[in-house]
């Protein structure tokens, strides 16, 4: 038995999103303020026993945020249990939340299930039975929006359910059950339909059968473990039925016996004695007691529990242990926990918030690593901002969320269909696709996992000169936009922009390759490798022409020879070529070529100086040359752009121009855009300001980068507002 699916409804950013989970380790990766620890609170509060919630913690900021107004509406977290076996079947609970035989095909047409047995839990909070009539009464009657609004949270019931048959996340679905309140519509509860939101149940059963714990990432392991319910008290709990009762015995006389001794110690005998001769100065002989000061040592094993604890054996304390193996040390006390409570639990989830804190980097793959347990009733879910994690993570045990606006976030599984996607189109026979690309994504690609945009390119050249591009002509990082930029290492650009997909991350992908056209009379430019650039183009045309997440961006010929094209990069590149030769004759004889020679002869010229130092120093060379005059090859320009469709903001654009600006601030003939711009504060003003330097300045690479930009997204006058929590528009667009 383990927790495959978690549907949580209109909690916090998560207004319907569906966890796909698997047996072992399981990780949440995303960027900050994508709902990672919203996630793993709504499980918490469904399933762990620990974390209290009801009512009167319930708040309005607790209701999704794109609801505008929560009244009325229901929060709904249910989690869907797969593969209970045949030992399982025979526990009370697990009977208790399977579907009956004769519901099960019903079932299997509402949401995605197995062959073998399952069972679900629910909790509904909702208002209840009685405001539910009033609201259902009052959408008959034309009072509903006056009704609604003098709901408050107190009137809200937690309903717990087993055995509910229904895919939540599905809009249809939630109207079903609670009604169209934009449309003024209620459901009566009169008409509930229980074979939809299941049967009701005692949420204490679930809690005594499966065990929940939970490690926050800011976790004071040194205090855990000085509590009495730490886990070696529960371990001892659990396997004290097992010790040897003589054992036990044996224990209990030798504590008797200490208990005699401590007591006969004259010192402590003594203050007895002076204890009773007091107390006959104070109240006399007939009143006063005769008291002994004893030892009463505890002779219950339980009891003894609490004062077992661990220390490291070469260190005198473990307060002496450094914070990384405090983690790792209380995880794996967790891990034996959950081990020796299989005969209680039928099932052990540990949720773990970013695991990799304060370990160190080879640390934390190895633990991940060692976390893929292999016993079905233990399973762990984990949010990481690590890449090493997401390295060793198996792809299909991942759930990427992303963060559509500021209300709404929604859940992307990388692999849905990657492995037919695998053999039906790139015709990968007898192997799943997805655990190829599991192994391929290092930590190192793996941050295309984390990134809002991606740019796939084949070499290093690419991978070290678009940053430094990026950076010193647009004044932003690509890691300030939130794109990713991948070096494939090859041209199979398929094999990883195939996750970027409708059904997969729904992500701009770019790729960006060369098409090496021949140059006529350049004697390094071949037919061959033109044909194997036009084939190239064939086939991602072929595989990505129809997916909006997936464009690819052709140099010319290639980033060498395309960016020395340009005049005003010229001077750098003859820059690198006096600071790497020594000969003078030769670099006299390249930097003339670079400057004034025919395309063919400059084409050679570049493709001899870039193999020579190596294209990837060269790249290095030219991007610490490079400065704010460089200029952008076009091809590379419209990949950025494609990249950041999803992403740029009026900020970010505004940060680029005014950098942009700063390079001809030295001119003082620009008296009236440098007040534009100091005064420029609302956002009406700095989109004007915008405006005009872009006119001012029209072939700028920040005013070409913006021009490109509105061509992408089109021309809006207003602020974009988002109504699809599947299809992302740009925050901002002027015009």
């Amino acid at each position: 038995m383990y927790l495959k699916y978690v549907q949580i409804v209109n909690f916090k950013n998560l207004k319907n999103v569906c966890f796909e989970f698997s047996k072992g380790a399981n990780t949440i990766i995303g960027e900050n303020d994508s709902g990672k620890s919203n996630a793993l609170t709504a499980i918490r509060i469904l399933l762990d026993d620990n974390y209290y919630y009801n009512t009167k913690r319930l708040k309005e900021t607790d209701f999704s945020y794109a609801l505008g107004d929560w009244k009325g509406h229901w929060i709904i977290i249910s989690a869907f249990f797969d593969e209970i076996s045949n030992e399982d079947k025979h526990n009370e609970f697990c009977a208790e939340i399977t579907p009956e035989q004769e519901n099960i095909d019903f079932l299997k047409s509402y949401i995605r299930c197995t062959d073998k047995d399952f069972g679900t839990v629910s909790l509904f909070i909702r208002p209840c039975r009685t405001k539910r009539i009033e609201l259902a009464e009052a959408a008959q009657n034309g009072t509903f929006e006056s009704v609604r609004s003098q709901i408050k949270l107190s009137d809200y019931e937690f309903y717990y359910t087993a055995r509910s048959q229904a895919d939540f996340t599905d809009e249809k679905i939630y109207k079903s059950i609670v009604g169209d309140i934009c449309a003024g519509q209620y459901v009566n509860p009169e008409d509930d339909d229980q074979s939809v939101l299941g049967c009701k149940i005692d949420i204490m059963n679930v809690w005594q059968h499966i065990s929940t714990v939970f490690i926050d990432a800011l976790r004071d392991v040194e205090s855990e473990l000085r509590k009495p319910k730490n886990p070696i008290r529960q371990i001892i709990d659990t396997i004290e039925g097992d010790i040897k009762e003589n054992d036990i015995d044996d224990i209990k006389k030798k504590i008797s016996e200490l208990n005699a001794k401590i007591a006969n110690i004259p010192q402590v005998s003594d203050i007895g004695k002076q204890v009773n001769r007091k107390l006959l100065e104070m109240i006399g002989a007939i009143y006063s007691p005769e008291i002994k000061l004893e030892s009463r040592l505890k002779e219950d094993f339980a009891t003894l529990a609490r004062y077992l604890t661990i220390s490291p054996s070469n260190q005198a304390d473990i307060d002496l242990l450094g914070l990384g193996h405090l983690n790792i040390l209380y995880i794996a006390m967790k891990l034996v926990e959950f081990e020796v409570n299989r005969n209680r639990e039928l099932l052990n989830i540990m949720i773990i918030e970013e695991p990799e804190a304060h370990i160190h980097t080879h640390i934390q793959k190895t633990l991940f690593n060692n976390l893929q347990v292999a016993h079905t009733y233990t399973q762990v879910v984990m949010s990481t901002h690590s890449t090493h994690l997401s390295e060793v993570s198996d792809i299909e045990k991942v759930n990427v969320m992303k963060k559509v606006d500021e209300q709404t976030s929604l859940v992307m599984k990388p692999t849905n269909g990657l492995d037919r996607f695998g053999t039906d189109v790139l015709e990968c026979k007898g192997i799943s696709f997805a655990k190829i690309l599991s192994r391929y994504l290092d930590a190192k690609r793996s941050v295309l996992l984390f990134s809002k945009g991606v740019i796939l390119v084949e070499g290093d050249g690419e991978e070290i000169l678009i940053p430094a591009l990026t950076k010193k002509v647009l004044g932003v990082s690509l890691d300030e936009m939130g794109i990713g930029l991948i070096n494939i290492g090859s041209v199979g650009f398929e094999n990883v922009a195939c996750i970027f997909d409708e059904s997969r991350l729904q992500r701009k992908c770019s790729i960006v390759t060369d098409l090496d056209v021949v140059v006529e009379g350049a004697k390094k430019s071949n037919q061959t490798a033109m044909d194997r650039g036009a084939s190239r183009r064939k086939k991602l045309s072929q595989l990505f022409g129809e997916n909006p997440y997936v464009s690819a961006f052709y140099a010319p010929h290639t980033l060498e020879v395309d960016f020395v094209s340009e005049e005003s990069n010229k001077d750098f590149v003859c820059s690198v070529i006096r600071n790497t030769y020594k000969d003078a004759a030769v670099i006299e004889r390249h930097v003339s070529t670079i400057k004034s020679g025919t395309e063919a002869e400059r084409y050679d010229s570049v493709m001899t100086v870039a193999n020579n130092i190596k294209k990837g120093w060269y790249a290095t060379l030219l991007a610490e040359t490079i400065d704010a005059r460089a200029v952008i090859p076009m091809y590379i320009l419209d990949a950025i752009v494609f990249a950041a469709k999803d992403i740029l903001s009026e900020k970010l654009l505004w940060k680029m121009v005014q950098y942009s600006f700063e390079q001809y601030l030295p001119d003082s003939d620009f008296d009236d855009l440098k007040a534009a711009f100091k005064e420029a504060k609302s956002s009406k003003e700095i989109q004007t300001t915008i405006k005009k330097f872009c006119a001012e300045f029209p072939e700028d690479m920040v005013s070409l980068f913006i021009a490109k930009c509105l061509i992408v997204w089109g021309v809006y006058l207003r602020r974009f507002h988002q109504n699809s929590r599947l299809h992302v528009r740009p925050k901002i667009i002027f015009c």
